[in-house]
């Protein structure tokens, strides 16, 4: 049984994530403002609703990963909790190349109940995608942009 703090937006086969519009802003305003470097943030909410995010400082200065701080992840794990919120994915950017999951993502992704977000940053219009891990590889999802509440 998972924690009450880890969400599983994909509990479902059905379901279908959402995301509020300010978010969907703030992420993307966030995620410019961290080009041409990778960007990353834990996406918060409740069931299959993202409503909130942390950002999460990367532990390098890198154009084609990211990785956390251990006591970053942790203090985010402990906000969310204090928050009384879900932990429902991980969105990150890949700033010169498609949102498609990368080897690395491939190998690097240990939460496969969580959704998993790429914003491609390499044309003059972001592109996102959003993915749910099954059967070893990862699976596109659809998802939906709500007003907020």
């Amino acid at each position: 049984m998972s924690p009450d703090w880890l969400g599983e937006p994909f509990a479902f086969k059905d379901n279908k994530l959402s995301m509020t519009r300010k978010v969907h802003k703030r992420l993307l305003s966030e995620a410019q403002e961290a080009f041409p470097f990778e960007y990353s943030a834990l996406l918060t909410g409740r069931d299959s609703i993202i409503t909130g995010h942390i950002p999460m400082p990367p532990s390098t200065s890198s154009m084609h990963t990211f990785s956390w701080d251990g006591a970053a992840f942790l203090g985010a794990i402990s906000a969310i909790r204090k928050a009384n919120v879900q932990w429902l994915g991980v969105i990150h950017t890949h700033p010169h190349s498609p949102p498609i999951p990368s080897q690395r993502d491939r190998t690097g992704w240990h939460y496969p109940s969580l959704s998993y977000w790429i914003v491609s940053l390499a044309s003059s219009e972001p592109e996102w995608s959003v993915y749910q891990w099954g059967d070893q590889t990862f699976e596109p999802r659809d998802y939906t942009l709500t007003e907020d509440t």
